[in-house]
């Protein structure tokens, strides 16, 4: 897979066609080597087809997460286990 590849958890795979099909943006939460990863403007591929990055914000704590309350239990646990050393980053992104 190359760099410029954005891959997606499966069970989002729905939740996240719906909202491209529907023109609206999705967003994803990246952890450990990822951070820092993606970049405002630049275009990644993915089972959606071309992805712009539209912002990108860095969060140190779970609590600051914008969607906390959609957040299942398991996804919390999982970004937890993750973020001590450097966070996560919030990544907004539109097909194009």
């Amino acid at each position: 897979m190359n760099n410029n590849y954005i891959v997606f958890p499966d069970n989002e795979y729905n939740s996240y066609l719906e909202r491209i099909n529907n023109g609206k943006v999705i967003y994803t939460t990246r952890i450990s080597k990822e951070v820092n990863k993606y970049k405002v403007n630049n275009i990644y591929d993915s089972v959606f087809g071309l992805l712009k990055v539209i912002s990108v914000k860095h969060y140190s704590n779970i609590d600051e997460h914008p969607f906390l309350a959609e957040l299942t239990k398991e996804q919390i646990e999982e970004i937890n286990k993750y973020i001590i050393d450097n966070g996560f980053d919030l990544i907004e992104l539109k097909k194009i």
